[in-house]
């Protein structure tokens, strides 16, 4: 007996012992797990008290359709890609507010944004039942959907959801995150809120709805596409049915509404969203959306880049280019944008008709049936940059090009100006200067043979191609090329830092709109403003503006280069190639053409003070024009330019002269000594310098202390933020991905640097972390290319195996079957013989089945030959 109590007591003694090291080993697993992820989810709750810092019921208010205004304010076009119809919760039909709380979150009223319970219950039927329940609240759902936009399911994002959720309902009542949630939701097929997709699904309002359609809308939120009841009917009246049945577990309806309800069909009657967001039936507006579009990519922080080093960093650039212009565009097609722009419908409507008119007789059509020759045509305002008109096509009946934009083509001499003819005038030649036309590298003329001696104003009258080479070949500097650069000439490839490109050899070409701004350079003094038809983007959302055209002037050309350059056009138009290009109600036009080898392009840029225009013909298919065709682009802007002088009330006035020039006659000349400079001049000269010098400065500062002076934080806090995004870089880069399975981890890991980035307050920092995200996103990308490739080949090897092996088992069974019919084919052969030889009545039956012993041989590959039988014999 005392032995028994002795082992007792041992037994007690041991279990302190036993609770202590239980004890000490999970404080252990806890300090261990802190140590490892303690930054982390630090980090994310942080980040979430952020995020949660400024948001206002203005937040969970859907967005309003993208509209673009003229220059007027009137409402040309609305961008919309979802249909939304807020609805105030006094509005909203009980029956949805009762079943939803019913159905997605029963302890709405009790919980403060997370439900702990509901938690615990979701990962116990995970483990004990292998049951995937929902622990998520609708608070949290509406956090997830509408203020981080992001479904990935993350340590991480499931922390900061948590937080704001939970701050969410200390800022707002139940009412209005209800309201929230009811009007957010989404409802598939671009159906935002409950009052929205009543309208889609049945087309009634909610308030309309019987029980059994709203237990159908009401079971669509837990998973719109799994339960979309356009493409899964059945998935979706399952579903409904288990809605109603909850609805009457809990006595939100009877037992015979209950079954009446299940028994009904879902009764869809859809009336289809129609979001008309196509603009490309409108030239100017297709500009529009274009350079928004752009101007949405820069505020995101994307440098747009207009000089290579390499092919492959173009490429690699424009690729980038495009994921980010697909994604601007379609934030703009999300909506919540207020676009303003310098359109003129009236202007472009009549410059489109005179197009079209110049062109009319010429009816034919290219293989691809669209009409050929092929025009477009910008038309840019010299004092403000504005392009007024817009011309991308002969008509955007079936053509969607619009060929202003992307119709990169060669302008043959039509690049002289910019490329040989105004450097040369800063180098100090002048328009009577005398230089030599003959051979050089083998540079040819369209003319045959050489002039000798001639002027510079001759040369570009006549558009001399060896002396523009020649110019452009003796340009130390570049700024053939460099100055095209500084003009935002977008496909310029690291090839076309050529002397070449003076007489139009451009690897990829250019467009009509970065022809026609380049020129109107030369109007404003040498001065280049990037071409562009709006004003302004607004983001109603988070009311501010996201861009402002102040027409920024960027130096291009002297003045005096400038006005030489358009002095010497001029003759171009008066004694030159241009003379189709006179106007008849303007005495000062200046201009240049262009036409490249086999005239597969022609391209005539013309000025005067007021505006220029850029025109090129050519066929979509490059080939040759006739002669009536090449003139076209003249015509057009003799029609074009004659309205716009009328229209625009211009004076005849010639183009301002800098008091530093002395024109006399056809010669000009230059005074710079002892000559007291102009206001204009000191202006130009020192202020300008200065002013820029200034703005910059103050643009470097502003990007560097915009933390301290607009957000009002700290340096400290600031750099802790940056801190956090550089190590959360550095933690990404330790563990290169490997194999495909590491994929999303790696994915999410990205997710989470942008989410600390947005917080990074100082642009400068903020625009050099998105470079390196960036990059690190296409190397995933990369990755992940080549580990389907890896794949793919894996796939194609097994199946080549296989495929091998069954050709391999085909062609033995074919052989077994020959070599099983060759008897009865000569058992056959005998008897046909004999059937003849004895003139059998059956001869001719016999002699058929032995063809079809024959085929049925050949057909599995083997070889017999064909039978002679001749009748006159008795063999």
């Amino acid at each position: 007996m005392r032995e028994a109590k002795r082992n007792i007591k041992r037994k007690h003694r041991k279990w302190p012992w036993i609770i202590l090291i239980l004890i000490i080993l999970i404080l252990s697993g806890i300090g261990t797990f802190w140590m490892k992820y303690g930054y982390d989810i630090k980090g994310a709750i942080a980040d979430g008290y952020s995020y949660s810092e400024g948001l206002t019921k203005s937040d969970f208010r859907p967005k309003n359709s993208t509209v673009i205004y003229d220059r007027n304010g009137k409402v040309l076009k609305k961008l919309s890609q979802s249909s939304s119809n807020y609805v105030p919760i006094n509005k909203i039909n009980p029956k949805i507010t009762k079943g939803l709380v019913k159905v997605e979150d029963q302890r709405f009223y009790i919980h403060h944004g997370v439900d702990v319970y509901a938690i615990i219950r979701s990962i116990g039927a995970r483990i004990l039942h292998r049951r995937i329940e929902g622990g998520s609240t609708l608070t949290q759902q509406l956090v997830k959907n509408v203020v981080l936009k992001d479904q990935s399911q993350t340590v991480d994002r499931k922390l900061k959801e948590m937080v704001i959720a939970q701050q969410l309902e200390k800022k707002f009542t139940k009412k209005q995150i209800l309201e929230f949630y009811i009007n957010d939701v989404y409802m598939g097929h671009g159906s935002y809120g409950f009052s929205s997709a009543a309208e889609y699904y049945f087309s009634k309002n909610q308030n309309e709805l019987s029980i059994d359609k709203l237990a159908m809308l009401v079971g669509i939120p837990n998973n719109p596409a799994y339960y979309d009841p356009v493409s899964y009917p059945q998935r979706s009246f399952k579903r409904r049915n288990m809605v109603l049945y909850i609805f009457y577990k809990n006595k939100l309806i009877s037992h015979n509404a209950y079954l009446t309800a299940r028994n009904r069909p879902l009764g869809l009657k859809i009336n289809e969203h129609k979001f008309d967001n196509d603009v490309s039936n409108n030239y100017a507006l297709s500009y529009a959306v274009n350079n928004a579009a752009e101007e949405l990519m820069k505020s995101s922080g994307f440098m747009m880049k207009y000089k290579f080093s390499s092919d492959k960093e173009m490429s690699q650039y424009y690729t980038r280019y495009q994921q980010e212009f697909e994604r601007a565009r379609g934030e703009l097609l999300e909506g919540g944008y207020s676009i303003h722009t310098t359109i003129d419908m009236d202007v472009q409507n009549k410059i489109e008709s005179i197009v079209s008119d110049t062109y009319k007789s010429y009816t034919g059509r290219d293989v691809h049936g669209k009409l050929a020759p092929q025009v477009s045509s910008t038309i840019v305002d010299n004092q403000t940059g504005d392009v007024l008109a817009i011309i991308g096509g002969r008509t955007t009946d079936g053509d969607q090009v619009n060929r202003a934009i992307t119709g990169y083509r060669q302008p043959g001499s039509a690049s002289k100006p910019i490329t040989a003819y105004g450097p040369a005038f800063e180098r100090g030649y002048l328009p009577q200067s005398t230089v030599i036309d003959s051979a050089i590298a083998g540079r040819k003329n369209w003319y045959s043979g050489y002039k000798g001696k001639t002027t510079i104003r001759d040369a570009l009258a006549n558009s001399i191609n060896t002396v523009a080479y020649k110019l452009a070949l003796e340009d130390s500097k570049h700024l053939y090329y460099n100055n095209l650069i500084k003009m935002d000439f977008a496909r310029l490839a690291p090839e076309d830092d050529n002397p070449i490109i003076a007489i139009g050899g451009f690897q990829n070409g250019v467009t009509t709109t970065e022809m026609a701004s380049a020129y109107s350079s030369f109007s404003r003094g040498g001065k280049f403003i990037a071409p562009s038809n709006l004003s302004s983007i607004y983001d109603n959302a988070n009311e501010r503006y996201i861009y402002q055209n102040t027409h920024l002037k960027k130096s291009i050309y002297t003045r005096d280069a400038s006005y030489m350059t358009l002095n010497t056009m001029q003759s171009v138009i008066t004694d030159g190639s241009g003379k189709n290009a006179k106007l008849d109600n303007y005495d000062f036009t200046a201009g240049k053409t262009g036409t490249t080898d086999d005239s597969k392009d022609s391209y005539f840029v013309g000025m005067t003070p007021k505006f220029t225009i850029a025109n090129w013909t050519g066929n979509d298919m490059p080939s040759t024009l006739t002669t009536a065709e090449e003139n076209l682009s003249m015509q057009a802007f003799k029609a074009e330019g004659e309205y716009l002088v009328d229209s625009l009330k211009e004076k005849n006035k010639d183009f301002k002269k800098p008091s530093t020039i002395t024109v006399n006659g056809d010669k000009l000349s230059v005074q710079t000594k002892n000559k007291k400079p102009s206001i204009q001049d000191i202006i130009d000269t020192d202020f300008s310098k200065y002013n820029s010098e200034q703005t910059n400065k103050n643009s470097e500062r502003l990007a560097n202390l915009d933390y301290r002076i607009i957000y009002h934080l700290t340096k400290k806090e600031e750099y802790s933020r940056e801190r956090k995004v550089e190590k959360a870089i550095e933690k990404y880069k330790e563990s290169p991905i490997i194999k495909q399975s590491q994929y999303n981890k790696k994915l999410d890991q990205l997710q989470k640097i942008r989410y600390l980035n947005a917080n990074v307050k100082r642009q400068n920092a903020k625009s050099d972390f998105n470079n390196q995200i960036l990059d690190l996103q296409k190397d995933l990308n990369m990755s992940q290319a080549m580990f389907q490739t890896s794949k793919d080949n894996k796939k194609i090897a097994e199946y080549n195996q296989e495929k091998e092996q069954i050709e391999s088992e085909r062609a033995a069974k074919r052989k077994t079957k020959v070599s099983d019919l060759m008897p009865q084919y000569n058992s056959q052969l005998q008897k046909v013989k004999d059937a003849y030889n004895n003139d059998d009545s059956d001869k001719e039956n016999q002699k058929q089945k032995l063809v079809d012993i024959m085929n049925e041989i050949r057909s599995y590959g083997g070889n017999v030959p064909d039978v002679k039988i001749n009748t006159n014999s008795s063999n």
